[in-house]
């Protein structure tokens, strides 16, 4: 079995991959593809024609990659309309720029920036503009989830998902450390029941603060990685920066999965 999958019990292969930002090559690349894992790609939103330049080595190394649109002075529902046209633009243009470069998948967000005001009708129809161009150039848009503010309300992640027809990136350190989650008014396992029907994607690692969090064990993640597995989402992205936590994460889930899969036990 690859280092990159899990294997289900469906035996339909679940892709690990670790997230690697443009400033990370090609150091953070070259150990993604030494250690078997595919790759979540965020480019930089000065200079989108540098994105076959970075990924095309590792396409021909047969590493699969798929895209992650992080840019966080970018909001395409910005109050001001002037700044969410042209975050939308550059939306627009990064679909342009990865159209057959690896896995035809993007990751978008809404309300990346704190202090930037969302407006609402905006958000939608600024994502449904970027869903239907992206569409159209035969690519997929999830919007994911956040750990504060507008996106980090699940209800409200499905029902723009639902009006823009854009599908559902679950972001576990995220939801973990959510307002909603963290005051016990739903819990990450409720999120994984409403996202299943739209979910695209899931970014892995425990919690957030002003970092990301690798797990230690699996006492929070366990049980979300086998309700995890009861949908058809197959791609993992483990946004963690830390090679080791990378690995320590990987270790954990497989080993956790190996022991207790009802599937492997029958």
């Amino acid at each position: 079995m690859s280092h990159a999958t899990l294997l289900n019990g469906n035996l339909h292969d679940v892709v690990l991959a670790v997230s690697a930002h443009f400033h990370s090559f090609p150091r953070k690349p070259e150990w993604i593809t030494a250690h078997d894992f595919a790759m979540e790609y965020s480019p930089n939103p000065s200079d989108l024609s540098a994105i076959p330049h970075h990924v095309a080595p590792y396409l021909r190394k047969g590493v699969a990659i798929r895209h992650h649109a992080y840019f966080p002075q970018y909001e395409i529902a910005d109050r001001d309309q002037h700044l969410a046209e042209r975050a939308t633009k550059l939306h627009l243009s990064h679909l342009e720029a990865i159209k057959g470069i690896g896995e035809q998948h993007v990751t978008v967000h809404i309300g990346l920036t704190p202090e930037k005001t969302i407006d609402q009708e905006r958000a939608v129809s600024n994502l449904a503009r970027i869903v239907e161009h992206a569409s159209n150039l035969g690519i997929s848009v999830a919007l994911e989830n956040l750990k504060h503010g507008v996106t980090s309300d699940p209800e409200t992640v499905v029902d723009w998902s639902r009006r823009s027809g854009a599908g559902i990136t679950l972001d576990v350190g995220h939801a973990v450390s959510c307002e909603g989650v963290r005051n016990g008014d739903f819990s990450v396992l409720d999120i994984v029941g409403m996202f299943e029907g739209n979910l695209q994607e899931v970014h892995l690692y425990e919690s957030e603060t002003d970092t990301h969090h690798a797990p230690q064990d699996m006492t929070i993640l366990g049980d979300i990685v086998d309700r995890l597995l009861e949908t058809d989402c197959r791609w993992w992205t483990i946004e963690l920066d830390s090679p080791e936590e990378v690995e320590t994460t990987r270790s954990l889930v497989m080993d956790h999965y190996l022991l207790n899969s009802p599937y492997l036990k029958n």
